[in-house]
Order: C-alpha cells, then sequence, then structure tokens
C-alpha cells in the first residue's frame, strides 16, 4: 500500500508540471566563474529554471555550485518544447560579488552543450549605471543602433534579443550596468526621415563614469 501512494504521488508531481521533458536527451550548461583579476571563484550557486509565460519561472531543473577552479556543469534532461530556460548565477546569495542572469533557448545549445566560457562576476561596490534619456524633437527623425564600449557589468543577458522585424522596431536600451571609474564611447544613428531621401548620420561621444550613477541626454 505504501509503495502505491508513494507512486499515485509521483504521478501527480509530474502530471502538474507546465514543462514536458524528453526523459531520454540530456543537455549541458557549463562555464568557469572568474573575478576582474581572472581568479577562480569557486562554491558559487548555479542554477537553471525553465520559464513560462511571463518570463516566470517554473520549474527548478538544475543546480550545482563551481569547483575549486570555479568550473560548473549541469546535464538535464532537454524540454520537449523550446522553453526559455534561465541561468541563474550568484542570485540570492549574500556575498560582495554580483549575480548574472542568462536567458537561453534550446538552439543555442550546439551537439546539445552551451558553454558560456569564462563569465566575470565583479563586487557590486564596483558596479553603477549609465542611463540615456532620449528626447526626440521631431517625428521626421528615428534614433536606432546605441551602442557603448567599455567595461559591462551587465546583471541580466539573453542569448536572444529581439530584433527589428517588418514593421516592428524593439525600444532602445538605455540602462546599462557600468563599471565605476572608466571613460565610456557612445555610439549611435540617427536617420533623418524628413526629405525626399533618408538621411544617415552617425554619432560618437565620450562619457566619464566616476562613482555615481550617470544620466546622459540624447537629443535628436
Amino acid at each position: 500500500m505504501k509503495k502505491i501512494i508513494i507512486l499515485i504521488c509521483l504521478v501527480l508531481t509530474f502530471s502538474s508540471c507546465e514543462i514536458q521533458y524528453d526523459g531520454e536527451t540530456r543537455i549541458v550548461v557549463e562555464g568557469q566563474l572568474i573575478d576582474k583579476d581572472g581568479n577562480s571563484l569557486s562554491n558559487k550557486k548555479i542554477e537553471i529554471n525553465a520559464l513560462g509565460d511571463g518570463y516566470i519561472a517554473t520549474d527548478l531543473i538544475s543546480y550545482t555550485n563551481t569547483d575549486q577552479n570555479g568550473k560548473f556543469s549541469l546535464a538535464f534532461p532537454s524540454p520537449k518544447t523550446d522553453n526559455l530556460l534561465m541561468i541563474s548565477i550568484n542570485e540570492n546569495e549574500k556575498n560582495e560579488l554580483q549575480y548574472k542572469q542568462i536567458i537561453a533557448l534550446k538552439k543555442n545549445f550546439k551537439n546539445y552543450k552551451l558553454n558560456l566560457n569564462q563569465v566575470i562576476l565583479y563586487q557590486e561596490t564596483a558596479i553603477t549605471q549609465l542611463q540615456l534619456i532620449l528626447k526626440n524633437t521631431t517625428t521626421s527623425k528615428q534614433l536606432t543602433d546605441i551602442k557603448i564600449e567599455g567595461l559591462h557589468a551587465n546583471y541580466y543577458t539573453d542569448l536572444n534579443p529581439i530584433i527589428a522585424t517588418g514593421n516592428y522596431t524593439p525600444p532602445p536600451q538605455t540602462v546599462f550596468d557600468v563599471l565605476k571609474n572608466q571613460n565610456i564611447t557612445l555610439s549611435y544613428t540617427v536617420i533623418d526621415y524628413s526629405g525626399s531621401t533618408a538621411v544617415i548620420t552617425k554619432y560618437n561621444e565620450n562619457i566619464t563614469i566616476n562613482t555615481e550613477k550617470v544620466t546622459h541626454i540624447i537629443t535628436y
């Protein structure tokens, strides 16, 4: 009777999961955590969750800690559908280092493996933000291709960012997590449609990042 009850509980548990898995196929996420000086970060938590609607974590698929060399490797059943997978690094841990979230799809795996290579975690106290404020002065101009060159400290990375398709152009990124005490090069493109032919102008600006959050205005 006890075995029957346990079996029923297991059936109910798996049937309630929103994500269906291929029990015969394993996929692997691997990498190494290091600090800004290249030193390995041991005993740091790594978790992989499947994401459902609204980017909500529905299943904790696998977890581990980095070894003495900062390396990690997680093998887990492959979702049958192309659900988003969130790789959480050092999240909700009480230490001096930042956390990271990396969003992936099965198509990012090559030969069933996703190698993140070396992932740098920076000290929380070394990170600040650059926020861009976009001031559009006319409906005939469009701003595109915002990029920054410098030392990033991203908390969030999507391996499959949304790209422009048809008539849809995703909103530009305007907030960047960066390291303090550096000079950053900001580049962007402005397209002017006011004439019979579109005029494309590329801009480059240097921005000094000190210790506080920096707000920079782009007027176009």
